[in-house]
């Protein structure tokens, strides 16, 4: 039976969590929010702020993992794992590994598909109620290709795409012109994809939805959540500063730190922290109209209020290893090959942490044996995009009404090793 006011802790105060905050208290829940950092922060803040809807596909695929040398050997390359962090990355290798396998590609493809396909009504929605809808844009995104060969290697995410009915439009010369005036592609490719929308501040449009939820009577926790404990009868939690707390529901949205939490539960996931970096152009001494993402030089650059942010690269490395802000320099290299004069008043950096799961996949729905225990993380480069679909799904599991779509692509019994109970 759901009790009339179910009393919900949400752990993470990014997209996801802010979102999950924000359902709940609109269903009738009696909400509290916890986080050691304000709503908007961490990944939430320093993304790319794109809304990717056709995003469906996952970073391992068929000849994926003969990459992993060159992520090793080129420090400065789109994609790098410190050697001091090889050998603990090595079991999320492997099961990037296996999801990169052509019918597992497909399965996680049409699960995404099933995801991605209402986060613009769920954002239409949520931006709506919170006032947030000025700092959304809708004017579709330019991929762009160095070379013919370059294109020809992601043919089959094309192909792939018009199967799924997504659009998309290889541009001319003049067409690209005509949209980006500032890009210099030489004899490349530019493909145009117009169901891309970003966000022109990701930071305040979190923060507005978990303000939202606050003024609707959601409470704030500035805390960090030490243990956690929960049987048939709720769930108990204790923070750092000593505050004890009992609910009925934990909503887990941690990110990156989510392991943490539910190995006190007994689970585990092959969780890894995929960092990312940004450069901010303010004052940028030209105009991009779009965002545009480089498929060769994996790199996107972004129009935003605060100006221009130049984002992609990744790295692996372990939570508390320092940033190594190369890696947004090398941003700014990447962008230059396209807007040679790109340049601004003032030009900062920035590191946050991915929550990635091997197969591109978001845990989702409750933790098994556990059914008052909700997970909501892992969403890696689609959590900006997939918050609000997340956060109305795991409040329809806690008022037991039917989610909408099929969560099992989703659950935590998929890494059958790692996600079963540790006692057992």
């Amino acid at each position: 039976m759901v009790k009339k006011r179910p009393h919900c802790v949400v752990i993470g105060a990014g997209i996801v969590g802010s979102s999950c905050a924000w359902h709940l208290v609109m269903k009738g829940a009696k909400v509290t929010l916890i986080d050691s950092e304000r709503p908007g922060q961490g990944a939430s803040f320093g993304n790319a702020g794109c809304i990717c809807k056709s995003a469906v596909f996952p970073f391992s695929h068929p000849g994926a993992i003969r990459k992993v040398p060159g992520w090793l050997l080129d420090p400065h390359g789109p994609m790098r794992i410190r050697w001091s962090y090889l050998l603990p990355s090595m079991p999320w290798l492997y099961h990037f590994w296996r999801a990169g396998k052509a019918n597992r590609v497909a399965q996680i493809v049409r699960a995404q598909v099933t995801l991605m396909n209402n986060v613009i009504d769920d954002y239409d929605h949520i931006l709506a109620e919170t006032g947030g809808e000025a700092l959304r844009k809708s004017r579709g995104m330019i991929l762009l290709y160095d070379t013919a060969k370059d294109f020809a290697r992601d043919q089959w995410k094309y192909e792939f795409r018009e199967r799924l009915g997504f659009p998309w439009q290889r541009l001319t010369r003049d067409e690209l012109t005509a949209l980006e005036p500032c890009i210099h592609l030489g004899e490349g490719i530019a493909v145009f994809e117009p169901e891309w929308q970003h966000l022109i501040d990701p930071g305040a449009v979190t923060q507005r939805i978990a303000d939202a939820a606050f003024e609707r009577g959601a409470s704030w926790l500035h805390d960090r959540v030490r243990t956690v404990s929960a049987n048939a009868d709720g769930v108990s939690l204790l923070t750092e500063s000593g505050r004890s707390l009992e609910a009925d529901w934990l909503v887990i949205a941690a990110g990156v730190w989510s392991n943490a939490v539910i190995g006190q539960l007994g689970y585990k996931v092959p969780l890894i922290s995929k960092r990312g970096y940004h450069s901010m152009v303010a004052k940028p001494n030209l105009e991009i109209h779009h965002p545009i993402m480089s498929a060769s030089r994996h790199v996107l650059l972004t129009p935003m209020r605060a100006g221009l942010r130049v984002s992609g690269t990744a790295e692996f490395a372990g939570l508390d290893t320092k940033p190594d802000y190369r890696r947004a320099k090398s941003l700014m290299q990447n962008a230059r090959y396209y807007v040679p004069d790109l340049d601004g008043e003032e030009i900062t950096e920035w590191m946050g942490q991915r929550p990635m799961l091997p197969d591109s996949l978001p845990v989702l729905g409750p933790l098994p044996g556990q059914q008052n225990v909700l997970c909501a993380f892992g969403h890696g480069h689609y959590g900006l995009t997939q918050g609000p679909t997340t956060g109305r799904i795991i409040s329809k599991l806690v008022f037991a009404e039917d989610p909408g779509i099929d969560l099992l692509p989703f659950s935590i019994s998929r890494f059958r090793n790692q996600a079963k109970a540790i006692s057992q």
